[in-house]
């Protein structure tokens, strides 16, 4: 009886996660014109958001599974994605005070993460997680970066009317290793870099912390 619990609430868990990541894009690419707009789907935010909601998704279809089954059949990369999109969730940037307290911002950069990392510290027992694990919170930052500055190059324009989603990847009005005025854009992918490491390494230190207490060997 027990187990038939912790597996309705798993369950609940994971679908209130995707229901409000996509709630919170549904709302953003209302805001921004329509859900056709191309360029709403280009912010990190948003990426890690649609992210959650297809790996929520099959996690929740493969949990059901297994629960059939009685055996584990999702695979440990699997694991490891979830992770990165996890941590990738809890590094979406903020924007200014207005936003912050409306629905489409506490739907995307506070419940849904904060579901998403309550199911990763308390429901994922698929494989041991190692401190060198910290390193693939770099991964999905670096990716869209790459694909931020290909954007800029190609010229198009995001819905805030510039070639770049945010303002501190702008490297033709703040160059790149600016220290007058506002910082270039190298120094801030350093400090994305420092964050990006920090937010992996916390949550990796919580998982073995909870694991202990749950009894699970490291």
């Amino acid at each position: 009886m027990k187990r038939k619990i912790c597996f309705i609430f798993e369950l609940l868990l994971k679908i209130a996660t995707i229901i409000f990541a996509f709630w919170g894009v549904c709302l953003q690419a209302r805001d921004d014109g329509g859900f056709i707009r191309s360029n709403t789907y280009l912010y990190f935010t948003i990426i890690s958001n649609l992210e959650t909601v297809i790996i929520f998704s099959v996690f929740v279809v493969l949990r059901i599974v297994e629960n059939i089954k009685g055996k584990q059949i999702i695979p440990k990369p699997l694991f490891m994605l979830k992770f990165m999109i996890t941590a990738a969730m809890l590094l979406a940037p903020l924007k200014d005070n207005v936003y912050l307290f409306s629905m489409k911002n506490l739907s995307l950069h506070i419940i849904a993460p904060i579901l998403a990392m309550i199911d990763f510290l308390m429901i994922d027992r698929g494989f041991e997680y190692k401190w060198k694990m910290t390193f693939l919170g770099f991964i999905l930052p670096l990716l869209y970066l790459a694909m931020t500055l290909l954007i800029s190059i190609k010229g198009v324009t995001y819905s805030n009317g510039t070639n770049f989603p945010y303002y501190f990847l702008n490297y033709r009005e703040y160059g790149w290793f600016n220290l007058q005025g506002m910082p270039g854009v190298a120094w801030w992918i350093l400090i994305v870099a420092v964050m990006a490491f920090a937010v992996t390494y916390l949550l990796l230190a919580f998982k073995r912390t909870v694991m202990k207490i749950q009894g699970i060997k490291d």
